[in-house]
């Protein structure tokens, strides 16, 4: 899942920073939510936002807000991605599906954009939003059903979140326009963590149903790069039926085959960037687990919108731009 352009168009408002005073400053951030300052009068906070292909994230400071995401503001872009807060100082109270938590510093949150929700962040703010793609989540074993109004303490994955978003701010415009695919990869992997070894903890996870899932993305990892292996060599290797396996996967936002072919189509991106013009794309696609650079292709655009020649192209340019 890449951002829709209404999540672009806010990476773009806020690329650089951005200072907000005033309630009125506020009404441009109206449209996938509602935000209402705890101060009507000498409100002051600074945003800034970064981006690349699959990853938006936002560092806030300053006063306090509250957010709405209401029944009126669902079914753009936000849908289809899970809201990761870290809370670097402050506070946040929040509330989703009629339960509260409530965080501190140190402390991650997560919330569900496609469903209503309201957020309390207190005064002295200072956290960091990460908008992650459900998708990517549920293809890597996070079940983000469960990240409804989740909060706990993050531990020393959050200094290190933080230290990574802090340098990838300061970077200079030209650096940021690279949109440098390293930066993102390395947060989604630390996002990933934070998310699975809370995910461990929760007790409402079915745990029989969780080890099949872990089967799953333990098969795939070993045996994407076989043309053989599909959905009947996953099934017998975990040891299940084909009926229960799709069970423990009903409900998510990817299936045992999408998890699949994903998993091929992010092991060829990382050969189309390290190899670039030096390898064709049919031994690029045949190396993952493709039968053909034409099934390749059409598989790479129908999940990414782009060929892989036009993604191979883009890094290539990004990179000679880069060296300047």
């Amino acid at each position: 899942m890449l951002m829709e352009p209404d999540m672009v168009e806010y990476r773009r408002q806020f690329r650089k920073g951005a200072v907000l005073r005033g309630e009125d400053a506020l009404d441009a951030l109206n449209q996938p939510w509602r935000l209402v300052p705890h101060k009507k009068t000498g409100f002051n906070a600074t945003v800034q936002t970064w981006s690349c292909q699959r990853l938006l994230l936002a560092r806030a400071q300053g006063d306090g807000t509250i957010m709405y995401r209401d029944e009126e503001h669902l079914g753009d872009g936000y849908d289809n991605f899970v809201l990761v807060v870290l809370i670097h100082k402050g506070g946040l109270t929040c509330s989703q599906r009629g339960r509260t938590a409530t965080a501190g510093q140190g402390s991650v949150v997560t919330l569900l954009p496609k469903e209503s929700y309201w957020s309390n962040a207190l005064d002295g703010i200072d956290a960091t939003m990460l908008y992650v793609p459900l998708d990517y989540l549920e293809r890597r074993g996070v079940a983000t059903d469960a990240l409804a109004a989740e909060s706990w303490a993050g531990g020393p994955l959050v200094a290190g979140v933080r230290a990574l978003v802090d340098s990838t701010l300061e970077l200079q415009d030209d650096a940021l326009d690279r949109r440098p695919i390293h930066i993102e990869e390395a947060l989604l992997e630390l996002v990933v963590g934070m998310l699975g070894r809370h995910l461990q903890r929760h007790t409402d996870i079915d745990a029989p149903a969780e080890e099949v899932r872990r089967k799953v993305f333990a098969a795939i990892a070993a045996n994407y790069s076989n043309p053989a292996y599909d959905v009947s060599a996953i099934v017998a290797e975990t040891g299940v039926s084909r009926r229960y396996m799709y069970k423990v996967f009903e409900g998510r936002n990817a299936t045992v085959g999408s998890i699949l072919r994903a998993r091929r189509l992010d092991e060829a991106e990382v050969l189309l960037r390290a190899y670039g013009q030096g390898a064709s794309l049919a031994r690029i696609g045949k190396t993952v687990g493709f039968h053909s650079g034409e099934s390749f292709s059409r598989a790479y655009k129908e999940s990414r919108g782009i060929t892989p020649a036009q993604y191979r192209d883009r890094h290539k340019a990004d990179a000679a731009r880069a060296k300047r």
